[in-house]
């Protein structure tokens, strides 16, 4: 995935559709009234550069701010603009694919409404898609994120690098994508996936670009460290069924080295008349099984949790209100 490599390789015929537009900016937004105005002052001569057609496409994640207010007098000011409101905050990833279902466009854009990636830098991620590629992420030289989301981006890629049997370092939520690749990222239907590792599984070509990153405008960031943690259940849970083997196979260890202290002790007695201490060793074996048992149980109940979810099919999101001046 990371290896730079030029492909020549065409979309078949299968792949390629007509579409309305040829750019499509796809924003989630949550409480981001400090940095939209810069953000459209910045991104829009961008995308008139460019010399094609294209959408900007807000989602507004609940915000409880000013930000809803401001993407409507943007909306009202200049017809490229569309929003979409949620009823409530349901999360980055339900907003970008809410993005994605109503993108018109040949060529899909996401990007952060936070100001840390530079509007300026998309050409570069186009002129690297036009090499052959069919996904391209931007990356950072120097990140500008705070200590705590630096080391959970490196976990994050750790992880992904495991289940995907992969050096994966080139995810970021700056991309760009040919618009097939976004129409099948739609036939995923679980409720709970990662965009990012999705792409990855699926096996298309995929470049990265370096590009800058800045610093946030204004705000903080609105990924905590349980956020995090829900992410990286997230990508396991729905890319593999480690987590079910591992406690297995604990289960099955731990067996094996209770029958060999059992066996040990049995032999003791019988040679020696050694008396086997009870109440401590009982009450240390107790402790380490209740706590794997407990593991366990937690992992089973990540998975049914999340099978429960499936099978009630509440939708990703719920959309309250659309602004488009082209319906």
């Amino acid at each position: 995935m990371t290896k730079d490599q030029k492909s020549d390789i065409q979309p078949s015929a299968d792949t390629v559709s007509p579409c309305e537009l040829k750019y499509s900016v796809i924003i989630p937004v949550f409480n981001e009234e400090p940095n939209l105005a810069l953000l459209f002052s910045r991104l829009n001569p961008v995308m008139q550069s460019l010399g094609g057609s294209y959408e900007i496409i807000y989602i507004d994640d609940g915000s409880h701010d000013g930000s809803y207010k401001i993407l409507k007098e943007t909306h009202e000011k200049d017809p490229h603009i569309k929003v979409i409101r949620f009823t409530r905050n349901f999360g980055q990833h339900p907003a970008v694919s809410a993005g994605f279902e109503a993108a018109r466009g040949e060529i899909i854009i996401t990007i952060d409404s936070d100001l840390q990636n530079p509007p300026e830098e998309i050409p570069k991620l186009l002129s690297k898609l036009d090499e052959g590629y069919e996904v391209v992420f931007g990356i950072f030289k120097e990140r500008k994120h705070s200590a705590y989301r630096r080391i959970g981006s490196w976990f994050t890629k750790k992880i992904l690098a495991l289940i995907l049997k992969q050096n994966v370092t080139s995810l970021s939520a700056f991309r760009v994508m040919r618009h097939y690749v976004v129409k099948k990222l739609q036939l995923f239907g679980e409720k709970s996936k990662f965009i990012d590792a999705l792409i990855c599984w699926m096996g298309y070509r995929v470049g990265v670009q370096e590009v800058g990153h800045e610093k946030r405008h204004a705000g903080k960031t609105k990924y905590n460290l349980l956020k995090l943690i829900g992410m990286w259940f997230d990508i396991v849970v729905s890319l593999t069924d480690f987590p079910l083997k591992l406690a297995t196979y604990s289960g099955a260890v731990l067996s094996g080295v209770s029958f060999i202290i059992a066996l040990y002790y049995l032999i003791m007695y019988f040679a020696t008349g050694y008396n086997v201490p009870g109440f401590a060793t009982t009450v240390i074996l107790i402790s380490i099984f209740a706590g794997i048992q407990l593991f366990c149980l937690g992992i089973l109940g990540e998975y049914i949790g999340r099978m429960n979810k499936e099978i009630k099919k509440k939708p990703e999101y719920i959309v309250r209100e659309i602004l488009d001046k082209e319906k």
